[in-house]
Formats: C-alpha cells, sequence, structure tokens
C-alpha cells in the first residue's frame, strides 16, 4: 500500500462552508470553516488540539458539481504573455527557491536576481523582449522555464 492508498482509506470526507478568514501578525492564514453537525466526523471532534490534518478543499456549484476554476486560471495567465508573466515569477519567493535548487543559480535572494536569471536564461536583454516580434526561440525558453517551474512547485507542494 502506498501513501495515496493510505490516505484514500483515512480520508475524511464532509461538506464546509467558508465562514471566516483572517491573516495573522505573522503571515500565516487563518480559515475558519462551519461543518453541518450531520457531517462531523468524530476523529476530528476527538483529536487533540494542535493535530495536523491533509486537507484537499473543491468548491461545489449548487448542484455539488466541482467548479473548475483552473481553467480560468489558465486562460487569464496565457493573456498575460510571456514578459508580464516573467515579470510576475520575478516577484515569487518559490521562483527564486526554484531558480537555486533547481537551476543552480545559487545567489538568488530577490526579484533583481531573479531578473538577471530570467534574462540569462532566455538569452534577452531585458524581460520585455520576450514579447517582441521575431523572439520565438526566447519566448519558447521563457514558456519551457514557466513550466518547469510549475512542476517543481507540484512536485514541492505535493
Amino acid at each position: 500500500m502506498d501513501l495515496a492508498d493510505l490516505a484514500r482509506r483515512n480520508a475524511i470526507s464532509l461538506e464546509v462552508k467558508k465562514d471566516g478568514l483572517t491573516q495573522r501578525q505573522s503571515g500565516d492564514w487563518q480559515l475558519r470553516l462551519t461543518i453541518a453537525a450531520i457531517d462531523m466526523d468524530s476523529r476530528i471532534t476527538q483529536a487533540a488540539m494542535g493535530t495536523r490534518f491533509a486537507c484537499v478543499l473543491v468548491e461545489v456549484n449548487d448542484d455539488d458539481a466541482p467548479v473548475d476554476h483552473g481553467g480560468e486560471e489558465r486562460d487569464k495567465w496565457r493573456e498575460l504573455g510571456p514578459a508580464k508573466q516573467a515579470g510576475i515569477r520575478c516577484k515569487e519567493p518559490a521562483f527564486w527557491a526554484y531558480l537555486r535548487e533547481e537551476r543552480h543559480y545559487r545567489d538568488v535572494q530577490d526579484e533583481a536576481h531573479a531578473v538577471d536569471c530570467v534574462r540569462h536564461i532566455c538569452g534577452v536583454v531585458s524581460r520585455s523582449d520576450l514579447g517582441k516580434p521575431g523572439r520565438t526561440d526566447e519566448r519558447q525558453k521563457w514558456y519551457r522555464l514557466d513550466y518547469d517551474y510549475q512542476g517543481w512547485r507540484a512536485r514541492e507542494n505535493g
């Protein structure tokens, strides 16, 4: 039995409703959920305070079908174009970590260093070059970099 099988066998399935969301001073988020009495599982009520749970949440429509936000997000991202995409990525600390760990750019600690790495990897003088006509090879390098980054993020957080 692998970890996925173990997780499925011990999963707690219930419907919740978002009841509150606040950000703490530390930057952590506190999500408050309401669970109908009929859906409450005794494994949750009997668990000690501080017990950790892995959680998967899927937004559902009124007919209980999952809402597909992924398609909307992918379309929005695509519409930005490579120059703006690169600008957004270079602000993300997770992208900096990817550049350090996977691309071996050891000094990436801020946006400026990430910008230098993207320009180097894509072979451009400026990120705006990624959106210019005739820069197909450079754009392909950006798309490959972003695709690899997203895969890395999924593996790291999956």
